[in-house]
């Protein structure tokens, strides 16, 4: 599947997203519009600002239906990309619901099809469309929140830092709360990410928002975290500065982010020096141990790097990712595991000895999924998975 999530912007706020558009599309099919969202008797209008939007963009022609029935009744793969617009959030998932035009669209994007949505139709992409409690009013009674789920598991919200500094304010503290079951990204109008193969792209420029865990991470192309992470000085300040800067992710070897998914590891990862992790603001367990090894040395503190995962080899690449790199240091008599990736069991862990901790964390794994647990010195920049395991199996195994 291929989305774009248009955090609400139009005219000179969207040139980038409907560039990138114009790109993907086949040329030769009419884009599918869908309004719902609006009140019917603002459907003509809305057919004026579509035609507007995409002016130009190469496309023989917009057909806008006025029902979600209509969608049922259209094969939708005869159409470059269905563009969903704006409006009530609630209003649009319902009618989407009471009808089989929710599966046929879903039906759509499972089989590479390209999804535009803007706005309330950004919203019902993600997973769930509770984040847009104070934004929209739920007049239609939906009690089915679930949306189409095509951001690995997050949930939008548009229109964020648009509003009101009071709007803003009330959406904040709602969404950090919210975080604490869900992950959620942020939009401002003048953002919209490009969704594909699972990877994603930034398209116009300003901040966008992760809210993960109860904490909210800015991630704008111009922040600088370096300063904020050398004047750590202690494990602590640490945590907090992972918490507000680091989310689980990670750059391929042609430098596009991946958020939250696994999906070509193997093939296109490679491992991100402490520059890049600064700068992107992702880290897979590999990256965020890395980092916090990092972080110790600089400290002055005793530390032990681990890697504990399946051996890799040709005949299991078709099979999940099974790795996981973790740290423990060393506060006074007792050791401690510094976890940060693995969001529920986030935190600073204290143990009477090595034993203890390792036993702990590597235990309640099913019993056939057997890992080697190896302690290494560092992590080298730039590795590939395979170049990492083979790194890895030069030390001690099986410990």
């Amino acid at each position: 599947m291929r989305v774009f999530f248009c955090g609400g912007g139009s005219g000179n706020q969207t040139i980038e997203a409907y560039k990138k558009l114009n790109e993907v599309i086949d040329h030769n099919k009419p884009i599918l519009y869908i309004p719902l969202a609006m009140n019917s008797e603002r459907y003509d209008d809305c057919f004026e600002w579509i035609c507007k939007e995409l002016e130009n963009v190469d496309i023989p022609s917009i057909k806008m239906v006025r029902s979600a029935y209509e969608i049922t009744k259209e094969n939708l793969f005869n159409y470059s990309a269905i563009f969903i617009g704006g409006g009530n959030t609630y209003k649009l998932l319902k009618e989407l619901k009471s009808c089989e035009a929710f599966f046929k669209i879903k039906e759509y994007l499972d089989n590479d099809g390209i999804v535009f949505g803007g706005s309330a139709g950004a919203i019902i992409l993600g997973e769930c469309i509770d984040t847009c409690k104070y934004a929209d009013n739920n007049e239609v009674n939906l009690e089915d929140l679930m949306g189409f789920n095509t951001f690995n598991s997050f949930s939008f919200l548009c229109h964020f830092t648009n509003e009101t500094l009071d709007k803003t304010e009330l959406n904040r503290k709602y969404l950090l709360e919210l975080s604490k079951e869900e992950k959620i990204i942020a939009l401002p109008e003048e953002i919209t990410l490009y969704y594909e193969d699972g990877y994603f792209e930034v398209l116009g420029s300003g901040s966008y928002y992760i809210f993960e865990e109860g904490n909210m991470i800015e991630y704008n192309s111009e922040k600088n975290r370096k300063d904020d992470y050398l004047s750590i000085k202690n494990v602590n300040e640490l945590m907090e500065f992972m918490n507000n800067n680091i989310t689980y992710g990670w750059l391929d070897k042609n430098g596009r982010k991946h958020l939250n998914n696994l999906k070509g590891f193997r093939e296109n990862y490679h491992i991100s020096s402490i520059k890049e992790i600064l700068r992107s603001g992702l880290g897979t367990c590999i990256e965020q141990a890395k980092m916090t090894k990092s972080t110790f040395d600089m400290l002055g503190i005793e530390s032990k790097l681990y890697c504990h995962r399946s051996y890799e080899n040709e005949e299991n690449f078709n099979k999940e990712v099974r790795m996981h790199c973790f740290l423990l240091f060393k506060e006074g008599d007792n050791w401690y595991h510094f976890e940060h990736s693995n969001r529920p069991k986030r935190g600073i862990h204290k143990y009477k000895n090595i034993d203890e901790a390792i036993n702990s964390i590597t235990s309640g794994y099913e019993e056939n999924d057997i890992r080697l647990l190896t302690e290494i010195p560092d992590i080298p920049d730039g590795l590939t998975f395979m170049e990492f395991n083979g790194y890895v199996n030069q030390f001690n195994m099986d410990m």
